[in-house]
Order: structure tokens, then C-alpha cells, then sequence
């Protein structure tokens, strides 16, 4: 039985926390926060009566002897907790994404990891996502031949006198560029959609060019293209990444972001819909959306023909929280039997550079080689976001 321990309570770890519970492999023991009068009422919600809170996580790795532990804290944080993990002993690191806010603390993270052989894991729960699990599939029996291009939409909407969401507030950390690293969508948020265009495509990015517009309240709207290495022969590949904000639309479920896919291949396309607000997840109840035959998990445009998938696929698997089950499964399996998680921490360094060509891309107008974002050239100073992009409400 693995031991495990949580750095962090905040809203992310009401789904981290899903894929252990009742697991027969592994156990909640400890969990670490600032403060106890939130720390004690989340182990009571879980029935983890017998877990210890720690406000101080260096004491929790020398009291709790822990096999895995879970980091959910703001970016900067990362690279402290995570070494400090691995410094202590602890068998695997699930650290959220990006991993850090730099590229040498990315690099400083793996070494460390390695040193003491660590097994990281830099989470990402998209690319679990059973409508995403039966798209790869599909894509790579040939459903719709060698692909082209991908298109990753996401809406951002609130409704008209809605309060901000947590996330997106001023006084968050996320806004501020020296504690979120890069903006909320394009950076935080985007790492789920680099990573998703990287995985369906399987090819890492060779250029990326994006306009992300500096007058809004967030680092949207914004366009970003991008085009992936291919093999010698092989046909180009690209990508388009997009993220809107209509600050009076009201989203069909009490969330405030959705996301379509679209994939074209040499033979057809393939849309995914509603890729987080469906099932019957109660933040989404009354979603009419995703009950709508408009809107199928999958619908592929193949010979002249519409085809949908999944539409018998159950509520409780559609529910977006499976994907952090299988994510949080998927790692546990990794340490116990062996094998790479889904993302190691290169993969993870990789994903993040993604979002630095992004942002450099829109504060310079000009198209950025993934050759020019690395450490040295962060460390000789060429490389450096000067801002996110957000202009939010008191800020």
C-alpha cells in the first residue's frame, strides 16, 4: 500500500484527490496546507479521519514516510516542494503543471528526481479522458488517414454581472506574472492544450507564432498557430490553438470554460465536443449542450458521410473527473510495476516551453523557433515573458 500526501487543499485537489479514495493500492496519510481550519474540514469531507495534517510540508516528509506525494500548490512553489520531495525519499512525485517557472527549474527538478531516483510525473488528465482515449484510437486505426492539422477552441464566457472566478480574480495568484509564471489561459490552462495537440499529433512543436490581445481583463482573446516537426518525407503537420473570452455569454453549466477539437486528416475529420462539461458532474447540471445531437462526443466526417461515436457512453464516464481517476491509477500502476508516467518531467520541461514561445511570440509580433527557448538561452537573459497579458478588474 503506498503511502501518499497531499501539498495543497485548494480547488484542484477535489479531483486529484478522486483517484484515491478506496483505491486497494494506495492511501491518503498526510496533507499539508497553511491552515488547519480548511485543512481538518477537507480530510473530514473525505473520511480520512486517520491522515494527519501538517502545516509545514518539510515536516510531513520527515514524519509521514511517504511513498507518493502530490503537489497542488501555486507555480513557484514547484521547485522547492518538488526537490524537497526528493531529497526526503519520497518514491513519486505527481507535480501539477506547468512544472515550474523557469526553464532551469524545470532542469533543476529532473536532476534532482534523478539523483535520488524519483519517479516524476508532471500532471496532466486531458489526454485520461475516455472521449479523447476512443479519439487517439480511432485516429490511429486510420479513421481518417495521416493527419493534418488540429484545432484546440476554447471558450472562456461569464455571465453578465457574474462575480470573476477564483482563478481569474486580482488578488489570485494566477495574475500575477512572479508567482503564475505566464497568464491564466495561454500559460496555465494552456498547458492542457499543447499538451493535447502534441499527443493526437505525436510530434513535438518546431514553431509557434501567437497574438494573445494585452487590452482585455486575460491573456484573451488569443490565436496561436503552430507547426510541428515532421520526419524527412513525411507531409507538414500544424496546429491552432485558440482561446476566446465573451465576457456576457453565459456557458451552459456553472463553469466558465469549454473546449472543441477539431482534427483533419488526409481522408476526413473528426470533431470532439463538450470535452469538460458533460456527464453528470453536478458543476454542470443542466447543461442542454451536452444532451444536444449536435453536439455528440465524437463526430467524424469520413466519404461523404457523418459518423458519431460514444453517444451511448454512460453520464458517470463522460463526467470530466474520470480523467483525473485514470491519470492518478495510471501513476500508482507506474510505481508499483514499472514504466514512464504520463508526463515525465522532460516531457513535462517540453510542454512548458510551449507557452513561453507563445507569450514571446506576442509581446515581440514575430514567429519563435522552439530552438530559441531553452535554458542557456534563459540564462544569458534573451529569454524573458514581460508580461501576461491580463488587465484584470483591480488589479
Amino acid at each position: 500500500m503506498l503511502r501518499v500526501g497531499f501539498i495543497g487543499l485548494g480547488a484542484i485537489s477535489h479531483e486529484n484527490v478522486l483517484g484515491y479514495l478506496d483505491s486497494p493500492d494506495a492511501q491518503i496519510v498526510a496533507v499539508c496546507n497553511r491552515n488547519r481550519e480548511t485543512g481538518l474540514p477537507w480530510l473530514q469531507q473525505y473520511g480520512l479521519t486517520e491522515a494527519k495534517h501538517f502545516t509545514d510540508y518539510r515536516e510531513m516528509f520527515s514524519e509521514a514516510r511517504l511513498d507518493l506525494v502530490e503537489i497542488l500548490t501555486p507555480h513557484h512553489l514547484h521547485h522547492e516542494q518538488a526537490i524537497a520531495a526528493a531529497e526526503a525519499g519520497v518514491r513519486g512525485v505527481s507535480l501539477q503543471k506547468p512544472m515550474a517557472n523557469s526553464l532551469v527549474e524545470c532542469d533543476e527538478i529532473i536532476a534532482a528526481c534523478a539523483k535520488h531516483n524519483v519517479v516524476l510525473k508532471v500532471y496532466d488528465n486531458f489526454v485520461f479522458y475516455p472521449v479523447y482515449v476512443k479519439a487517439k484510437k480511432l485516429i490511429e486505426e486510420g479513421l481518417i488517414g495521416e493527419l493534418m492539422s488540429i484545432r484546440v477552441n476554447t471558450m472562456a464566457g461569464l455571465a453578465e454581472g457574474a462575480a470573476w472566478p477564483w482563478c481569474f480574480q486580482a488578488d489570485s495568484w494566477r495574475a500575477d506574472l512572479k508567482t503564475g509564471g505566464t497568464g491564466p489561459l495561454v500559460g496555465d490552462d494552456g498547458f492542457h492544450k499543447f499538451s493535447l495537440a502534441r499527443w493526437f499529433m505525436d510530434s513535438d512543436f518546431e514553431k509557434i507564432g501567437a497574438w494573445i490581445d494585452a487590452d482585455t481583463p486575460l491573456d484573451a482573446p488569443a490565436f496561436i498557430r503552430g507547426k510541428f516537426k515532421t520526419p524527412p518525407g513525411a507531409g507538414p503537420k500544424y496546429a491552432q490553438v485558440d482561446f476566446s473570452f465573451s465576457p456576457r455569454m453565459v456557458l451552459p453549466c456553472d463553469f466558465w470554460l469549454e473546449d472543441f477539437v477539431e482534427i483533419v486528416g488526409e481522408r476526413g475529420i473528426m470533431w470532439i465536443n463538450l470535452c469538460s462539461a458533460a456527464g453528470d458532474r453536478k458543476l454542470f447540471a443542466g447543461n442542454q449542450m451536452s444532451e444536444s445531437a449536435v453536439f455528440p462526443p465524437i463526430a467524424v466526417f469520413v466519404g461523404g458521410k457523418i459518423t458519431t461515436y460514444l453517444e451511448d457512453i454512460s453520464p458517470p464516464e463522460r463526467n470530466w473527473s474520470t480523467s483525473f481517476v485514470a491519470s492518478t491509477k495510471h501513476f500508482i500502476q507506474v510505481l508499483q510495476q514499472g514504466g514512464e508516467p504520463v508526463y515525465t518531467g522532460e516531457e513535462g520541461k517540453e510542454i512548458t516551453r510551449y507557452a513561453m514561445a507563445a507569450y514571446i511570440s506576442a509581446q515581440e509580433n514575430r514567429d519563435v523557433m522552439l530552438d530559441e527557448i531553452t535554458s542557456e538561452t534563459e540564462q544569458a537573459g534573451s529569454l524573458k515573458i514581460q508580461s501576461n497579458f491580463c488587465n484584470l478588474p483591480g488589479s
